[in-house]
């Protein structure tokens, strides 16, 4: 019986390896962005903890140039809070680009897969058309045979 070749096997070999790879990245990809999130929280928390300080500070006797100071920080903290919002918005758009390379490229390989599966059907029928074909042969052979040797004994 011949072997079933794909011809787009290398092609769906390619599709599978830059599949995982993508996979890979688009993990790498979230674990980055958790930690710029994880970063940005941490800086509303100190944010929240020094506003707190700054009401507190407000009610007790503390100096002026004390109080612009911690005023002076909180800005600065808004100011790196924004940035860090953005660096996380930067990675959410890096993940769901990654993620559309990677559902195309599902797609791409679902549809090699499909094509194999029936590229392998018609061989197989193919292959059962053949079979048939020569189980004919041998049967006529067979009889052939039978009818020769029943004729020389007559």
């Amino acid at each position: 019986m011949a072997k079933f070749d794909f011809r787009l096997q290398a092609l769906l070999n390619v599709k599978r390896q830059l599949e995982k790879s993508v996979k890979n990245e688009l993990g790498a990809a979230i674990r980055e962005l958790e930690n710029q999130k994880a970063i940005l929280n941490e800086m509303q928390l100190v944010i929240a903890s020094q506003e707190n300080e700054y009401r507190k500070d407000g009610v007790r006797k503390i100096r002026l140039s004390k109080l612009k100071q911690r005023l002076e920080y909180i800005r600065s903290m808004y100011e790196k809070e924004d940035l860090q919002q953005q660096r996380v918005n930067e990675e959410i758009r890096n993940v769901d680009k990654i993620r559309v390379r990677l559902i195309e490229i599902m797609k791409e390989k679902k549809l090699l897969e499909k094509l194999k599966e029936k590229e392998l059907i018609e061989f197989k029928k193919q292959q059962d058309k053949i079979e048939r074909v020569h189980i004919d042969e041998l049967a006529s052979y067979a009889k052939y045979t039978n009818e020769e040797k029943e004729n020389i004994m007559s």
